[in-house]
């Protein structure tokens, strides 16, 4: 097949083709919009899930969305490095500035400009964008985060409610916020819900996400629907990996599907992949079950290269011990005291520090207490296959 003509995109947050398996999540994304543009309470959005499973992409499907309902947003973006009331100060001008291009809210928008000025007085090392307006003094000013967070967020509100529209803040890998940033943005969205006001938040993040939010702020336990995002089922598996190839000519025998959706575990990241190097290998259609088999080389080899190794290479020697320990357990969640023992530790400190550490780098995570998983789909056959746990008694 020609190359220049592959349907198939594993890149991190590229939309496949095929976006399959998320109508549902696109249709309630539809219903808050205009829930809340009809003056109505809705719940805003958080999606969590393992890497791989498309979080990044469906937060890019809503922002096409908004945007084509007329609301404003900012652009996807990853928050969670660096001071969060720097990135809301940023987002939050994204949002006023588009805002103020329009007629009936500009001026609106340069009350909230003020108001935004007050807030990022307050931002460590300063905000970069000039704001031709005086500060509003004693509004979002006042050194307490979660207050000023929420006079901004109402601000922003009150702006798009004047010119008959509404406003989404879309954040990307939330789990990486502190306590102090979710409990100030729990606490701003309950003002903005409690003042009927077209704000709307929609955020994803690693499987934590869920239990931070509820830990920084109780009421966050009813502040938002949560929806684990999930590899896809084998029907729709079928469809992302079959649909794209179709639109070009191109088939897969039945026994070539079934082999490339138990190998993928459904997720879209790995049905995209096998998809592009099958497509760049074999030379004509149907693909066959022989065909995958023969390929699956060249899979493992690409999404090691792409997909796993940057992740292996960011823990240190213990971690990786660590990480390698947990894979010799299988492909799910371990007991920490099994791990610890299978690495080797002598004593339960020891193997805290370093799994405290892998949660840190969101390389693993806690399902629950005294239990660990990968935050990667299948990086326990990665590191069988790659980095035993044999081959660090070796070292």
């Amino acid at each position: 097949m020609d190359q220049r003509l592959n349907p198939y995109t594993p890149g991190s947050g590229v939309r496949p083709l095929k976006l399959a398996g998320r109508d549902r999540d696109l249709e309630e994304f539809r219903v808050l919009l205009e829930r809340l543009a009809n003056g109505q309470p809705e719940r805003s959005l958080i999606y969590s899930g393992l890497r791989g499973v498309g979080k990044t992409v469906l937060l890019l499907e809503f922002e096409t969305l908004a945007r084509e309902a007329g609301w404003v947003c900012n652009d996807v973006e990853e928050v969670g490095t660096g001071d969060f009331r720097q990135t809301f100060a940023e987002l939050a001008y994204q949002l006023l500035l588009s805002m103020s291009r329009r007629e009936r809210m500009q001026k609106r928008a340069g009350a909230a400009f003020a108001v935004l000025k007050a807030f990022s007085v307050g931002v460590p090392g300063g905000f970069s964008a000039r704001i031709d307006v005086e500060a509003a003094k004693g509004t979002a000013d006042s050194g307490d985060p979660e207050r000023d967070l929420a006079v901004l967020l109402v601000e922003v509100g009150q702006v798009a409610r004047s010119g008959g529209t509404g406003a989404v803040f879309f954040l990307d890998e939330m789990q990486g916020l502190d306590g102090t940033a979710l409990a100030a943005v729990c606490m701003a969205m309950n003002r903005v819900g409690q003042r009927s006001l077209p704000v709307a938040l929609v955020g994803a993040g690693l499987p934590p996400l869920p239990r931070l939010l509820r830990t920084a702020r109780p009421y966050a336990e009813r502040m938002f629907a949560y929806h684990d995002l999930e590899h896809l089922s084998d029907a729709e598996s079928h469809s992302a990996l079959v649909a794209p190839a179709g639109q070009r000519g191109v088939e897969y025998d039945a026994a070539a599907v079934e082999l490339i959706v138990s190998a993928s575990a459904g997720y879209p990241h790995f049905i995209q992949e096998y998809g592009r190097v099958l497509w760049n290998e074999v030379e004509r259609s149907p693909i066959t079950a022989r065909d995958v088999q023969s390929a699956q080389a060249l899979v493992n080899e690409a999404l090691d290269r792409r997909f796993f190794r940057d992740r292996f290479e960011m823990a240190s020697d213990a971690e990786q011990r660590y990480l390698a320990a947990m894979a010799e357990l299988g492909d799910g969640r371990a007991r920490t005291s099994a791990v610890a023992a299978r690495a080797g530790y002598k004593d339960a400190a020891s193997a805290s520090v370093v799994r405290d550490s892998l949660l840190r780098k969101d390389l693993a995570y806690s399902p629950r207490r005294g239990l660990i998983d990968f935050t990667v789909p299948l990086f326990a056959g990665y590191l069988r296959r790659q980095h035993p746990l044999a081959s660090f008694d070796e070292g």
